[in-house]
């Protein structure tokens, strides 16, 4: 049970991050920023799909497959979203640090589900 929360926690940096620098942000493209609720959306959706089954996740079900794929969007968006070259340095940093907060539960998901397969 701690432990699902803890991923959740873990999996809602990113989303919070992205919130923030959709409302900080002065860039006048908007499909940049419709992109990152979007992401913030699927990232949401997903972690509370796959939150509560990372302990003994198994790559069995397409669900749960799915579900770590979009719980890794949010993260993957910040990470894009940091690398163009008209960003704010103090939002660049920020952003990069919610991401990697955001992939180490993906990451340790999938190594251990690699591991520990049956």
């Amino acid at each position: 049970m701690i432990y699902s929360v803890a991923f959740l926690i873990m999996f809602v940096v990113p989303d919070a991050a992205l919130c923030w620098r959709v409302v900080v942000s002065k860039t006048r493209v908007q499909w940049i920023r419709v992109g990152a609720a979007a992401a913030a959306m699927v990232t949401l959706v997903g972690a509370a799909v796959v939150c509560s089954d990372l302990g003994d996740f198994k790559f069995s079900d397409w669900r749960g497959d799915v579900g770590l794929v979009a719980a890794t969007t949010g993260s993957i968006y910040l990470l894009a979203w940091s690398q163009r070259k008209h960003s704010n340095r103090r939002h660049r940093t920020v952003s990069i640090i919610a991401a990697i907060i955001g992939l180490v539960p993906v990451i340790g998901t999938v190594v251990t589900a690699l591991l520990f397969q049956e």
